[in-house]
């Protein structure tokens, strides 16, 4: 057992170490080719971090000796330089313009205004010493009592005080008018006074800093630069330096020339060349204070000797998977020796979903492998989850792939796989859906307004409010809003569709159950609304199919109980008096009184299989008819011929009535004599003795129509239909001569003719109705 139990294991523990060196193959191939370029020698000396510290270097050089260049013995107004101050001149000159032109219009307007103000105080004063007030200083008799407050009854002296106030404000005006332009003046001067000592304020520090920046760098970088112009020589350090030590340095360089490669370098090559300056920069091996050059030229020749590890690490790796997928090629420890360890878990996946993971697994292996960070210090347990994961996904990517290509040589077995994936259900599942469109409506209107225009309507609606409005609260509103409306309208109809599957699922366990007597409320409209009209006509149907079977259940054993019994009956006499004649000392006219009944007895018995052949060859519809028009009339007197004996042997009387002996109708003669035959023979055997029989022969618009009625002498205690069935018959005791079959065939005669009989019992009175169509018709199945 547990060899066995080794031999499962063995090739999940081989897989599992496989999946685990491939991850490990995986992460460094792919470390080794997104720092590749690390592997080359000297690399940091063309890498973007070296270009970017020698353009900081150059950036503060060009600020102190040439953008600063002797800052320290200019002049405020050297600093500043003339084309900015004239800049700034024009600049303040035209605001000054346009604020003068504002503040005149302003004043020009207020002073508009006021000299309305004075006229109009003025005329009120001149109207008022026109038309003096009422010495008495009483109102008139009706006049409105606003009038006792109106402003215009003011004393003369408010009026000349107010006409004062205005006039001086006139005045103000005009002098701030004329005090517009020097005020404006002055205020130029402030602000460019400003602007004077902010441009200072901040170049004085610019400066400080940059010169503090490049004389702390001195020991770390050292320039020896000449400006052709003027003559002058920069340097941080005295001498200059030779071909030696420019050999043993770090890194130098000589500017300008001719050909240069790196962004940076053209950038500071061309500034040399613009300037007209000529130099060295130098980066000493042995810095005094800290080197970034010196620092990061160290980091990438670490990441250099780490890739270089890498590299014996994966070829280690490669040969490791080779010699495992030999041992497992060699134990045939296949995919699918897994799969069947696995008691193929993968198979129990659609096929479609399998595939949809393999992509998905690539995909995120493919990402994951290439952004992993494994090959970081320091070590800590975040990386072995890391490996770990990847080759997780490496292992399920090794079983689907092996799936997908044990399917690939097994067609049949990918067939099968197709037919039992989610897209063949999909697609039956659709195309039931599809068969009533409205429901997958309703569905997709419901999931709408659900989902999408849910989330529309809030966030279109919250961006609308804040852009409109700037309120906050947009989407609070709005998602109580849609709260409300799906609390009040789509869950009340939700639920009550909910409460009508719940009926009609209840409705239907209880047809299942077999209680046809439980109705299904047919509540409302629409689908299941239809539902539920349709399980009711179900239920109605399979209840009068089940009584249906019931009753011909019930008339099969009847029928077989009837036949057995008249084909029983004339048997039994015919074997009784064959086994008297088989006495020899019999009289003769003994013997012919036995040959009489045995004839009588025979007779009976081919006249009863006569007729169960008839109405076999009647219910099957296998009789061909011989239509033409025949005189109904003369048919019925024929057949009353024919048992004029009889009728008058019995004690019954018979009262016909013909209303017109010629009345015609297309029909098979000799069959509907039969009809006639069977209902007179029928009238004969069951009606009640010295009573009468009636018999009527009428015309209707498109029918012929046949009656015959009588008293019965049984009790009619059964069902109408039953009649009808084949040796069913009126004397429950079964001892009148007959076979039983007469109503049945009568009725199969009549209906494959196109009409129609039925029968009316009320009481013991009993009425038989045929119907003929005057025009020909197709035979009723």
């Amino acid at each position: 057992m547990a060899t066995k139990s080794r031999s499962k294991l063995v090739p999940w523990l081989a897989w599992g170490l496989l999946s685990y060196l491939i991850a490990l193959g995986w992460l460094t191939a792919s470390d080794l080719l997104k720092n590749q370029k690390y592997l080359q020698k000297d690399y940091y000396f063309r890498s973007p971090a070296f270009y970017e510290q020698l353009q900081q270097h150059f950036n503060l050089f060009r600020n102190v000796h040439v953008v600063y260049n002797r800052y320290e013995n200019k002049t405020n107004a050297e600093k500043i330089g003339q084309a900015r101050m004239e800049q700034w001149t024009r600049h303040f000159e035209s605001v000054k313009t346009i604020e003068v032109e504002q503040r005149r219009a302003e004043v020009q307007e207020q002073n508009r205004q006021l000299r309305e103000q004075l006229a109009n105080e003025m005329q009120k004063a001149k109207e008022k010493r026109e038309n003096p007030p009422n010495p008495s200083g009483e109102v008139e008799p009706g006049a409105p009592q606003a009038q006792m407050q109106d402003p215009q009854n003011r004393p003369d002296s408010e009026e000349q005080a107010e006409i004062a106030r205005i006039k001086k404000e006139i005045a103000l005006l005009q002098d701030a008018e004329v005090n517009i332009s020097p005020n404006a003046e002055l205020d130029k001067n402030q602000r460019i006074e400003k602007e004077i000592k902010d441009f200072l304020d901040f170049h004085n520090k610019q400066y400080a800093a940059v010169k503090h920046s490049l004389s702390a760098r001195s020991g770390s970088f050292e320039y020896y630069v000449n400006d052709l112009e003027t003559r002058e020589k920069y340097s941080n350090k005295s001498g200059y330096p030779g071909q030696a030590a420019m050999q043993e340095a770090f890194y130098a360089i000589r500017l300008p020339q001719t050909t240069l490669e790196g962004g940076a370098l053209q950038s500071i090559n061309r500034a040399f060349q613009q300037y007209r300056l000529e130099g060295i920069f130098l980066f000493p091996k042995e810095p005094r204070g800290f080197s970034q050059m010196i620092a990061d030229h160290a980091y990438f020749n670490t990441l250099r000797q780490r890739l270089i590890y890498e590299l014996y690490l994966l070829g280690a790796v490669v040969a490791a998977v080779a010699a495992l997928i030999f041992y497992l090629r060699r134990n045939r420890y296949g995919i699918d020796i897994v799969q069947q360890n696995d008691t193929a878990v993968i198979r129990r996946i659609p096929l479609e979903l399998r595939w949809l993971l393999l992509y998905v697994l690539t995909m995120f292996a493919l990402s994951y492998g290439s952004s992993a960070n494994i090959f970081r210090l320091p070590v800590s347990p975040s990386h072995f989850a890391q490996w770990t994961l990847l080759a997780l996904l490496i292992g399920c990517l090794g079983l689907l792939l092996g799936d997908t290509l044990l399917l690939l040589r097994n067609p049949q077995a990918l067939r099968d796989q197709w037919n039992a994936g989610l897209f063949r259900k999909l697609e039956g599942y659709l195309g039931d859906i599809l068969v009533q469109k409205n429901i997958l409506f309703k569905v997709g209107l419901i999931c709408v307004l659900t989902l999408l225009f849910g989330f529309f309507l809030i966030n279109f609606g919250d961006y609308m409010i804040k852009k409109r409005y700037r309120y906050n609260y947009g989407e609070f509103i709005l998602s109580a809003g849609y709260v409300l409306f799906y609390s009040f309208v789509i869950v009340p109809y939700l639920l009550r569709r909910i409460r009508q599957l719940v009926r009609i699922l209840t409705g239907a366990e209880a047809i299942a159950s077999g209680r046809f007597d439980h109705t299904i409320e047919e509540k409302g409209r629409g689908n299941l609304a239809r539902l539920a009209h349709l399980l009711n006509n179900i239920k109605q149907s399979i209840k009068t199919s089940v009584e249906r079977e019931t009753k011909s259940e019930r008339l099969k054993s009847e029928l077989i109980t009837n036949v057995s019994h008249d084909l029983k009956t004339p048997l039994t006499s015919i074997m009784n008096y064959v086994d008297l004649l088989k006495h020899k000392d019999l009289p003769p006219e003994t013997v012919a009184s036995y040959v009489e009944i045995l004839d009588r007895k025979t007779q009976r018995l081919k006249v009863l299989i006569d007729d169960l052949f008839e109405a076999s060859k009647m219910a099957s519809g296998s009789v061909e008819l011989a239509v033409e028009n025949v005189n109904v009339a003369d048919l019925l007197l024929q057949a009353l011929a024919e048992f004029s004996d009889k009728i008058e042997a019995s004690t019954l009387t018979f009262r016909v009535r013909v209303d017109n002996p010629k009345v015609t109708a297309p029909l098979d003669g000799r069959k509907t004599w039969r009809v006639f035959e069977n209902l007179i023979s029928n009238a004969l055997k069951y009606a009640m003795p010295h009573t009468r029989v009636h018999l009527t022969l009428t015309e209707e618009a498109d029918k012929v129509v046949f009656t015959i009625s009588n008293v019965a002498a049984y009790e009619l205690n059964f069902d109408v239909d039953e009649i009808f069935e084949r040796f069913k018959r009126g004397d429950p005791s079964r001892n009148t001569e007959g076979s039983g079959l007469g109503l049945a065939i009568a009725k199969s005669i009549v209906e494959l003719q196109g009409g129609q009989l039925r029968i009316d019992i009320d009481g013991d009175y009993f009425k038989v109705r045929v119907e003929f169509a005057r025009e020909a018709k197709a035979a009723a199945s």
